[in-house]
């Protein structure tokens, strides 16, 4: 029976896309409201978490405040990111962040996650972008990390952007291909991992080959 159980355990980890990758480079994973009411204590280990602190000049995840006390709880490595809008001053959108993310509160580097460019030009977008990040830098420290989707970084971040620590959202086997020089740090590798504690799917992350978590830490 336990020989059983213990091959249907090993099973599901594959089916989700990510039980091997866990076993070669450390793991994490980033959520927000959209993951529902996480019990931490059920979550399995980790070895970092990102979770959703800001979006624009106002917003403030309705879980943000909650994730962050649970995670820390349960000893995870914490980073928090902000949603940038293209609608917002960069200034009131860095002030917005800082006023929910407190230094003492996280262990990872600050992440700015980038997904539009509606009311801007590309180079509009990188200047406001970059004066974001030198916000970000000036303040806590270290630069942010980066997310996009693959396809959008390279169409409006790469490569003026690919010094900088990245993690890319690219689904299924192929990994995050970067225009220009320079790579990914980390690998949003699957959008529908399932975890004890988390009621919705999760997004699963994994470092590259190559990387430390000491990368990123905030304090290091």
């Amino acid at each position: 029976m336990r020989r059983c159980l213990l091959f249907i355990v090993a099973v599901t980890l594959l089916v989700h896309g990510w039980g091997q990758d866990k076993k070669q480079n450390p793991f994490g994973i980033d959520v927000s409201h959209h993951n529902g009411i996480i019990c931490w204590e059920k979550v399995p280990d980790v070895e970092f978490v990102y979770i959703k602190a800001t979006e624009g000049a106002t917003y403030v995840d309705p879980m943000c405040q909650r994730n962050i006390k649970g995670a820390r709880a349960k000893r995870f490595r914490v980073g928090a990111y902000h949603y940038f809008r293209t609608t917002s001053s960069v200034q009131k959108q860095f002030e917005n962040y800082k006023k929910h993310v407190k230094k003492n509160d996280i262990d990872l580097i600050p992440m700015v996650d980038v997904e539009e460019c509606r009311k801007w030009s590309t180079v509009q977008f990188q200047d406001s972008l970059m004066r974001f990040i030198q916000l970000v830098k000036s303040y806590y420290g270290k630069a942010p990390m980066i997310y996009s989707v693959n396809t959008f970084y390279n169409k409006y971040c790469a490569p003026r952007f690919n010094n900088f620590h990245l993690i890319i959202g690219r689904y299924g086997n192929e990994k995050p291909f970067i225009k220009g020089k320079g790579t990914y740090t980390i690998w949003q590798k699957n959008q529908t991992g399932k975890l004890s504690g988390i009621p919705k799917e999760v997004d699963i992350d994994v470092f590259r080959k190559e990387v430390l978590i000491a990368n990123i830490l905030l304090n290091s």
